[in-house]
């Protein structure tokens, strides 16, 4: 094997694992911001009629 089809390779296996981490940060990030927003109390207002 030639030292640039080596380095070509070395290359792409980067490049997809960068891909497959930034997917992962992407899905959790999502899956925790959904969660806070569970947690949140949201403003209500309530009016009377008398």
């Amino acid at each position: 094997m030639g030292h640039y089809l080596a380095t070509y390779i070395d290359l792409i296996q980067t490049i997809g694992f960068v891909f497959i981490l930034a997917s992962i940060i992407v899905v959790v990030r999502k899956l925790s911001l959904e969660n806070q927003k569970d947690k949140n109390i949201e403003f209500v207002r309530i009016r009377v009629d008398s």
